[in-house]
């Protein structure tokens, strides 16, 4: 089956072509089963990216459902990994806290102890920098121009930003590379169960 991507773009015809079908024939599937298809893929940011990128010309309001859905996404990861420091401080402070009250010093608390410290260092370094929310639109812009296939560097990519360089790498490189891994992998899911329901159809 050619690229079902581009099925999308041809919603506007009556009828559109697709070569290769299952079978090795040539099968003609209508708008209403591209449209059919489509609605057999789980709605979600993966279907919202499908539609925007490939599909006909998106309204303001696809525009806005894909801009909510990277915003959210992003937004819920930032949480995961504050919300993982402040859990890995918490026990290593507790562990801390007992081992002072019992003055217990021997090697085994010792080692369990720099255990739950490294871990906390490991966590820490895992966290986004501040004010995400305010560098979001931004960041959404340059995942959207990586998904339309702009190949942008990170210098570029920190002038759009409107950072340093230095910043950019230091600490928004990891939030658009771990974002963009994201919207890619979603968007392949939902092409693939796109892919997956026209096949039904042509069958």
């Amino acid at each position: 089956m050619s690229n079902v991507r581009e099925l999308l773009a041809r919603l506007n015809p009556t009828v559109a072509r697709l070569d290769g079908a299952a079978g090795g024939g040539v099968a003609e599937l209508s708008n209403i089963d591209i449209a059919g298809a489509l609605g057999m893929v789980p709605a979600g940011i993966g279907r919202d990216l499908l539609e925007l990128l490939h599909g006909p010309d998106p309204s303001r309001g696809d525009i806005l459902r894909v801009l909510e859905g990277i915003t959210r996404m992003a937004l819920e990861e930032r949480n995961r990994r504050s919300k993982d420091y402040a859990d890995a401080r918490a026990t290593w402070g507790i562990a801390d806290c007992m081992a002072r009250f019992n003055r217990d010093r021997e090697e085994r608390t010792v080692r369990h102890l720099e255990i739950l410290k490294a871990r906390v260092a490991v966590a820490r370094d895992r966290l986004w920098p501040e004010r995400l929310e305010e560098r979001m639109p931004d960041i959404a812009t340059v995942a959207i121009g990586y998904m339309k296939g702009e190949r942008l560097s990170n210098r570029e990519r920190a002038t759009a930003m409107g950072v340093g360089d230095s910043t950019y790498r230091e600490g928004w490189a990891e939030v658009v590379d771990w974002l963009l891994t994201q919207m890619l992998e979603a968007e392949q899911c939902a092409a693939n169960r796109f892919c997956h329901a026209l096949q039904q159809s042509a069958a």
